[in-house]
């Protein structure tokens, strides 16, 4: 996974000279026969406080990122072709450990030959990591010798049936992940594993802009290899959830949704797990270039070594304001509960993020930008705690 990022970082310093002044329109690059190449590229300069998550011993340092990302599409009356590159690399100045080069390649086809009948089919293929002190690692962060790394492969397909002001209308969607460790392997091996999945909604539509929806959801993991002392946490996971989805004015939308999750674990010693679940999310706009979003849910999550899962209740709140026609402000705010079940020494864990950022448009083809991001966790096991300061600023060209 490792290659020089200093090629990639002088690579996209030298996009905008290599270009001509006409592509710099952020409009995309026309390639002939419809179709359009969007290039972009992204320079990150940061500085964080605590870079492993850790509770003590944490390590501080000045660092950037550079990221290339590549955009192919092509799209006629009735079908629609995506590829996507994105290219990121990180140098830190007092962690070298910390350095990493990511990858992600997604291809996607998207077929809408009525308004009544909709198909997408979508690969993507990860390359990339966990920062020390998070996933399996987590309360290792000022020890762990560097990050863990991994690759997934994801296929998925979605299908909708029935037009947007139809009666009734049904989606349906399934994928796998199969998702591999590449380096640590002693702690790593147990956390490669499968899963498939799958969904589906039907929508019955009682006022113009007001539907009721029935959805069932089922995960299925599978893990490679289990640890030599524990029992396979292979597991199926089940949601039922029924609701309503609406667009009351054109300043409101909504989905509020309520149901049953239970998690049946293949091993007969692991005890199987059950819950009300819930999902529900509001977008308000007071104004046209003022946006107000409100959502809150409770999914079981897999655990990172602790226990048979975990119960996560998070709330999420955000305040996106244009405040002149270039510049913008992003207020986001999270709040999280992890509950792990069924372990030897009880553990809770309460999860804050907050963070502001602000973006201004300099030329279509040119976005300057900063933001600060507060994170904390705070357990009930002390050496989980941590907290951490970010502040960044950005600069995007966009072809």
């Amino acid at each position: 996974m490792k290659v020089n990022y200093l090629h990639i970082i002088l690579f996209g310093l030298l996009l905008p000279t290599i270009a001509s002044a006409e592509l710099l329109d952020g409009q995309g690059i026309d390639v002939g026969d419809g179709a359009r190449l969007s290039p972009s590229f992204t320079l990150k300069p940061f500085h964080n406080d605590n870079l492993t998550s850790a509770a003590s011993g944490e390590i501080e340092s000045f660092g950037t990122v550079a990221e290339t990302n590549l955009v192919y599409e092509k799209e006629s009356n009735t079908k629609r072709m995506v590829a996507d590159y994105l290219i990121s690399a990180a140098a830190h100045e007092s962690s070298s450990a910390d350095d990493y080069v990511d990858q992600r390649f997604g291809l996607g086809f998207e077929l809408f030959p009525t308004s009544r009948y909709y198909l997408a089919i979508r690969g993507e293929f990860f390359d990339s990591h966990d920062p020390r002190g998070t996933g399996a690692a987590e309360g290792t962060g000022a020890v762990q010798a560097n990050p863990d790394e991994w690759h997934h492969l994801k296929l998925e397909s979605n299908f909708a049936y029935g037009a947007e002001t139809a009666k009734g209308r049904a989606e349906l969607d399934v994928g796998y992940i199969a998702k591999d460790y590449e380096n640590n392997r002693a702690t790593t091996a147990v956390r490669d594993r499968e899963d498939t999945y799958g969904s589906a909604r039907l929508y019955y539509r009682v006022m113009p802009k007001t539907s009721l929806v029935l959805e069932g959801r089922v995960l299925e993991v599978n893990y490679d290899t289990q640890a030599a002392t524990t029992t396979s946490i292979d597991s199926t996971t089940s949601r039922i959830l029924a609701g309503v989805t609406w667009e009351s004015t054109y300043k409101t939308t909504g989905t509020a949704q309520i149901g049953y999750i239970q998690k049946n674990f293949d091993a007969p010693a692991r005890a199987d797990g059950d819950d009300i679940t819930w999902e529900l999310g509001i977008e308000w706009r007071p104004r046209t270039y003022s946006i107000v979003s409100l959502s809150t849910a409770r999914d079981f999550q897999e655990t990172n070594g602790a226990g048979n899962f975990i119960k996560n209740d998070s709330v999420n709140a955000s305040w996106l304001h244009e405040w002149l026609p270039r510049l913008s402000s992003l207020v986001n705010f999270t709040y999280a509960e992890n509950s792990f079940d069924q372990v030897v020494t009880p553990r809770s864990d309460d999860l804050i993020t907050a963070s502001v950022s602000v973006n201004y448009d300099i030329r279509r083809w040119l976005a300057l930008g900063a933001g600060y991001t507060y994170d904390e966790r705070d357990s009930t096991i002390s050496i989980f705690d941590y907290e951490t300061n970010k502040f960044e600023a950005f600069a995007t060209v966009t072809f």
